[in-house]
Formats: structure tokens, sequence, C-alpha cells
């Protein structure tokens, strides 16, 4: 999992960067801040699954637990549904970690949770995957971690250990396992039909047909469709289309590159709740797959030289070394290059040029990002030098090109 870190503390807090470092050790999200009410909202919005069934994870539980705990004192928060978060107050700061989990999902516990708190059979598959999207992290790190932050910022752990909290868990009221909260036998399968068919539509690289299917899903019974929970309904599009692109002959390497992506992508734009923003994203995500798969399937290239061409177009930013390449792939320098050769009739230093003046022409006409990133991101540092690589693939500048394949 992609772990995020955001400090809203004062301008001169220092405490960021060793935020940043928690987070990345404990691998889960961590939150510091002054701002604490649209903190909080914040939370709720990416990390709840339901206010109705996970009440301990709703704003308004959390601002009232925020107002009454003791200061200085790492509280950890452990709800029902097997997740848990650890707070801390000093100063006019709030400190959030998670949320986490304690415990691997092992067959059986998922069932029993829902049995227990009395929840609809029909969230089971959200809650399986809302579970595993979080990283098990023992108590004492996160302890550790707090306590750390806390003594960093001025303040004196005053406890010496984590202040466990069991909240209350929620159901889906006003009665539990109410017909309305489940959909109809024969919208189930519709959805589990047009499922199959995004994922078909993905293993041969159809975009047209995995988006249709995306938004036939998406018009289905609130109840029903997971595409209406902020952040969750991406997440488990990604790994279905990420075993759907493996199926269709994707190299895992590749599956992995663009999945990875991906999620930092999601991460970074704040599990946004907007309906318009996330369909943007998904329906880049699906096209990217789609289209490396039929990039992949289509060239006739032998197998060994269709994935150095997937290493390379999924590296164009980085420095591109025949001998690494072949290392990777378990041959010799020297095969490899007569392979590719006479495969492609390029060198491989010919192909890469190639590919980062096609993926900077499509970004010249599609973005607004100046000639100088776009070189960057296509792996030039010198900006001169991209614009001379540039004009022998395309006959023009940068700047022309954009200008004549822009509105």
């Amino acid at each position: 999992m992609t772990t995020t870190s955001h400090a809203h503390a004062h301008p001169q807090d220092a405490l960021e960067p060793i935020a940043a470092a928690v987070a990345e050790v404990l691998s889960c999200p961590i939150e510091l801040t002054t701002d604490i009410a649209p903190a909080l909202e914040a939370f709720e919005s990416a990390h709840c699954l339901d206010p109705r069934i996970q009440p301990a994870f709703t704003a308004s539980v959390l601002r009232g637990f925020v107002r009454d705990m003791d200061r200085q004192v790492v509280h950890e928060i452990r709800e029902p549904l097997g997740m848990a978060i650890a707070l801390v107050r000093w100063d006019d700061r709030l400190l959030v970690i998670g949320p986490y989990t304690h415990e691997p999902m092992h067959p059986g516990v998922a069932e029993e949770a829902m049995s227990r708190l009395g929840i609809p059979s029909a969230h089971l598959p959200i809650y399986r995957h809302y579970r595993t999207r979080y990283a098990i992290v023992d108590a004492e790190y996160v302890y550790r971690g707090a306590a750390s932050l806390l003594r960093a910022g001025g303040g004196e752990d005053a406890l010496g250990s984590l202040r466990e909290v069991e909240a209350e868990g929620g159901t889906i009221a006003p009665g539990v396992g109410e017909a309305l909260q489940s959909a109809a036998f024969s919208v189930i399968e519709e959805r589990y039909r047009l499922e199959r068919e995004f994922m078909d539509a993905v293993e041969e690289g159809s975009s047209e047909r995995a988006l249709s299917a995306l938004q036939r899903m998406g018009r289905m019974p609130q109840t029903i469709s997971y595409l209406n929970t902020p952040f969750l309904g991406t997440t488990i599009l990604r790994i279905m289309a990420r075993v759907a692109a493996q199926r269709g002959g994707l190299p895992p390497v590749t599956v992995d590159a663009i999945s990875q992506e991906y999620a930092q992508r999601l991460h970074r734009i704040g599990h946004s709740s907007d309906p318009k923003r996330s369909a943007s994203f998904t329906a880049q995500m699906v096209t990217e797959f789609c289209r490396y798969v039929r990039r992949h399937n289509q060239r006739e290239y032998p197998p060994l030289v269709r994935r150095v061409a997937d290493e390379i177009d999924l590296h164009l930013s980085s420095h591109v070394s025949t001998t690494e390449l072949a290392d990777r792939l378990g041959v010799s320098a020297s095969t490899l290059a007569r392979r590719f050769k006479s495969a492609t009739g390029m060198t491989i230093v010919a192909y890469t040029a190639q590919q980062r003046a096609e993926r900077a022409a499509r970004l010249l006409a599609t973005t607004t990002q100046s000639v100088r990133d776009i070189a960057l991101f296509v792996g030039y540092d010198d900006a001169n030098y991209f614009v001379k690589v540039f004009r022998e693939a395309h006959g023009m500048t940068p700047t022309a090109y954009r200008e004549a394949h822009t509105a």
C-alpha cells in the first residue's frame, strides 16, 4: 500500500519529514494537523466504510472523542470491523495514525463480523476489499511512532503506553437484514455479468467495451454498486483490471508497474469524493491497462523482445541500460541487443528515443505542461537536446507540434 502523510501544522513546524518517515515505516496514513474539524471530515470521507456500520470512524464521533480525550496520551480506537486508529493531542495539534488492522483476514473472519454486527451479507464483498486495503501493523510500533512525533513536537508522553479504547459497532438501521438493504437476485446477477464483461474487455484490450461496462455498472442501484463508494470503488476496479490484464497476456512486471502508478496517483488526489473526478481517474486507469494489453498482443515480436519493449515503455523517465535489462531478463547484453535489433530493426537506444518522442507528442497535444517539464518526464535532463531529438522524430520543434495539434 502506498502511504500518505499530510501536515497541516504551523509553517515553522519541522514535524512533516518525521511524520513522512513514520508513515513509511508503518505503511499507513498519518495526518498531523491543527485544523481538526476539516481533517476529521476528510478522514471519514477517505476511510469510513459506511457510517451506519462503522460509526467510530465518522467525523461526529471522532470530534467528540478528540474534544474529551486526555492530552499527551496516545489513544488507540479499535472498532468491531477489525480496524484501528491512534490519536494523540498536544498544544493545538492532533495526530492521527491509520486506519490499520492488527490481524490478517483469515477465512471466516469477514463472515463472523458481518453476522455479529447484524450486517446484511450483500455488504460482505465490499467489507473484504475494504479490510484488505489497509496495512497490518503491531500496536507497539504504532505507539512508538506516535510517541516519537509527540516528543519531537515538544510534548511529553504522559502515560508511557497506548490507552486502548474499544468502540461500539453499528448496524444497518432500522432493522437487521431488512430487504431494502439487499438487491434483488436479478440485480446481483446483472452486476456480476457486467463485471465479467468489464474484465473480458480489459483482457482483450478493448477500452471502449470496458468503459461501456463501467458506465452501466455505475447506473446500478446504489445499495449494490461499490462504484458509488469513494476510493474503494476505484481500488476494486484497479484490482479487477490488473487481474484481467495479466489474464490477457501482459507480463506481471508491466501489470504491477501500471497498478502501482495508479495506486500512488489515487493517494495523491486525496481520495476524492467528487464523482466526476473519480470517474475521469478510473477511465484513465482502465484505458491505460487496455492500451498496454493491446500493444503487447499486437506486436509481432518474440516474447523476449516484447518484454524489453514493455520495460522501456514503462520506464521512459529513467536511463535505459541494455546491461541492466539483460540482467533483469536473464540473458547476456549482446544476445539481447542482437535479438532486439533483429526483431524491430532498431537498436534499444533508437527504440527508446522513438518511444520518448511519441510520449512527448501525446503530452504536448493533451496537456499544458511546459516543454521543459515534458522533457524531464520522458527522460531528458537537457531540454535543448530533447528539442533536437523531437525535431528528428516529428520534423518540427515541440512548440510547433503543440500549436499544430491543439485547438
